[in-house]
Parts: C-alpha cells; sequence; structure tokens
C-alpha cells in the first residue's frame, strides 16, 4: 500500500467542469506549495461536498462565529503532480486547529487499501468561497425538468413521469 500524499493546508483549491453541458466532467483543484492535484469526480460528489461545507459552516457560524475572510483562489496551471479519479470523498472538521479535512480516495486503490489517495485541509475562509464556486459551477449544467428533476438536453428529453402523455419536455 502507498501512502497517503498529505497536501496539509492547501494554499488555494478550486472547482470546475470540463466540457459541454450534458458532456462534463468534474474535478476539484488543490495546491499546496509547489504541488498541484486534480481529483475528478462524479458531479453529484462535487454538489456534494459544497452543500456539506454549506452546512457546517452554518452551523459553526451560529455556534462558534470567527471574523474571518473569504479565501478567493487564484488560477490553476494545467500541470498536476498528481490526477486521479475519486471513488470516495470523506470530509471532516478538526475543531483544535479549525481547519476541514478533506480525504480523497481513489478509484484505482485495492480493497484492503484504507489510506487516501489525497488528503489536505482549509480554512473556513477557503471552505466557504469554495462551496460558492461548486455552486456556480454545478448549476451551470443543463437544466432541470421540472416533472422528473433529470437533466434537458436543448432538444428536449422523455420525460418518464409523462406516462408518454407528452412529446417530451423542452428547457
Amino acid at each position: 500500500m502507498e501512502s497517503p500524499i498529505d497536501f496539509g493546508r492547501a494554499l488555494a483549491v478550486d472547482a470546475e467542469a470540463v466540457g459541454r453541458p450534458g458532456q462534463r466532467r468534474f474535478r476539484l483543484l488543490v495546491r499546496a506549495g509547489a504541488a498541484a492535484a486534480a481529483v475528478w469526480m462524479e458531479k453529484e460528489q462535487l454538489a456534494g461536498i459544497g452543500a456539506w461545507f454549506e452546512e457546517v459552516l452554518e452551523r459553526l457560524d451560529r455556534e462558534r462565529p470567527r471574523s474571518e475572510a473569504d479565501e478567493e483562489q487564484p488560477a490553476f496551471d494545467e500541470a498536476f503532480d498528481l490526477e486521479f479519479q475519486a471513488a470516495q470523498i470523506a470530509l471532516g472538521y478538526d475543531e483544535a486547529d479549525d481547519l476541514f479535512a478533506v480525504h480523497a480516495f481513489e478509484v484505482e486503490r485495492s480493497e484492503e487499501e484504507d489510506e487516501p489517495t489525497l488528503r489536505f485541509f482549509l480554512s473556513r475562509g477557503q471552505a466557504r468561497a469554495l462551496s460558492r464556486k461548486i455552486a456556480v459551477v454545478v448549476a451551470a449544467g443543463r437544466p432541470l425538468c421540472p416533472l422528473c428533476e433529470r437533466p434537458m438536453d436543448p432538444t428536449g428529453h422523455a420525460c418518464p413521469r409523462a406516462n408518454g402523455h407528452a412529446a417530451g419536455a423542452r428547457p
């Protein structure tokens, strides 16, 4: 088993979608020092990360308020020291250091491996900026059908909730 790559406290983190709506791929970008990583994932995984950060930040702001500026991130280069498809993402909060922990597990790892492929930490400001960015990235895709909430192509789609009673929903 290889030991995980520990970025420690990330200097920058970002999220993006690559490709046209309907054919997009999603990734989380992380930089620590001179090292950079790209973690590819499903849209739902990325949306879940953003929702979790938003929920936990809201609770922390209520229970343990801090005045910390949101940390907007600079653009990333396309050169990555580590790039992989994530099977799982584990999220946590370290109360002692007031940092968020992100552990990414590669698809290609063996069943007996329990160590993440990559781990890093984010401040509240970074997590807040990232959750906003994730919301923008996820919302920029195809519009959702009002009946079945599935993505619609520009030409419409066959909605399973219409039970064949409509020619197809249109965006």
